[in-house]
């Protein structure tokens, strides 16, 4: 398969300026957990960002074309074959979007198999997907080029330390709290905080979120 039959498999990757890697994106309105959580006071998806795309047409109708293609038999290898060619060993799954079932998480960890030299991270909401999968597969960490990132529901919420334990995978939170982040930062670098807000939005050359030893994540609320 060539990289132009991958494209028309999958309706191609996404691209982000935060991003040290190319990501993928389906439309936020088909998140099954964050669909719900938007109308939540103080969840992480009551103001997600995501939802400003929908002010550019195009990119919400390439959203929708992606998710269409879902359902291609052929889209892990087509996957595989765009994220190869990027020649970038990492991959971010779903700056926009989530999990769609077991279906879809089983094509995802597909497409981590066949591309074992890139460090892929995924984050996300669907625990109860997350769980299903373990108690049928066993933890997650058998994929050790995969980092799944369980982010918490509420900001400035509490970490499931022990799920994540169990299922295998890391955590993530949304905080609020600048004042904590701004004492942080002399120590960012070795701290469960991420960088990019005082390096103008960028992962720049960190790649915490990746790193499957960096347990804890807090990105600052924006």
């Amino acid at each position: 398969m060539n990289v132009d039959e991958a494209l028309e498999i999958t309706g191609g990757l996404s691209t982000t300026s935060k991003m040290p890697c190319k990501s993928y994106s389906i439309p936020s309105c088909m998140c099954n957990i964050g669909s719900q959580l938007k109308s939540v006071k103080g969840a992480v998806c009551e103001h997600c960002y995501t939802y400003r795309y929908q002010r550019y047409a195009h990119v919400i109708e390439k959203q929708f074309e992606r998710y269409s293609k879902l359902f291609n038999v052929q889209w892990a290898r087509a996957m595989a074959v765009l994220i190869k060619n990027e020649n970038n060993h990492y991959f971010r799954w779903h700056d926009s979007g989530d999990i769609q079932g077991q279906w879809h998480l089983n094509q995802i960890l597909d497409v981590v198999r066949r591309t074992p030299d890139v460090q892929h991270w995924l984050p996300t909401l669907e625990t109860r997907q997350l769980i299903r999968w373990v108690n049928k597969h066993g933890k997650f960490n058998q994929f050790p080029n995969l980092v799944i990132r369980l982010s918490t529901p509420m900001v400035d919420g509490r970490p499931d330390e022990a799920l994540a334990k169990r299922l295998g995978i890391t955590n993530s939170l949304v905080s609020k709290d600048k004042a904590q982040w701004d004492k942080s930062i002399p120590e960012l670098e070795d701290s469960e905080y991420c960088l990019a807000k005082k390096q103008d939005g960028h992962c720049m050359d960190c790649r915490k979120c990746w790193n499957p030893e960096q347990q804890l994540i807090t990105y600052l609320k924006h």
